[in-house]
């Protein structure tokens, strides 16, 4: 079964950006998974009163075996700490629909 990350980000300068995503894609999937970075505009919160973050990115991976792998790295540790340098950053693991 696959399984689903999202990491909702909270920044106000993203000037480090390009260099995240220039080398954390291939890193992803070389655990299995496909990055796709959602943020090219206005989020929105119709329901609910959790903070608005100013991008989130969707991730799918074999297994949260495979999401624990990535997230904890040597590779990405050098953008984990550039990330956590400049933001703050919630993440949420889940499983896929088996349907």
């Amino acid at each position: 079964m696959s399984a689903h990350m999202i990491a909702m980000l909270y920044a106000e300068d993203f000037s480090w950006i390009g260099e995240y995503s220039a080398n954390v894609p291939q890193i992803v999937r070389k655990y299995g998974g496909d990055y796709d970075f959602v943020s090219a505009g206005i989020i929105e919160r119709p329901e609910g009163e959790m903070p608005i973050p100013t991008g989130i990115g969707t991730f799918i991976f074999p297994s949260r075996e495979a999401i624990r792998d990535f997230l904890n790295s040597e590779e990405y540790r050098p953008y984990v700490e550039l990330r956590n340098r400049h933001s703050k950053t919630e993440i949420l693991i889940f499983d896929g629909r088996s349907d």
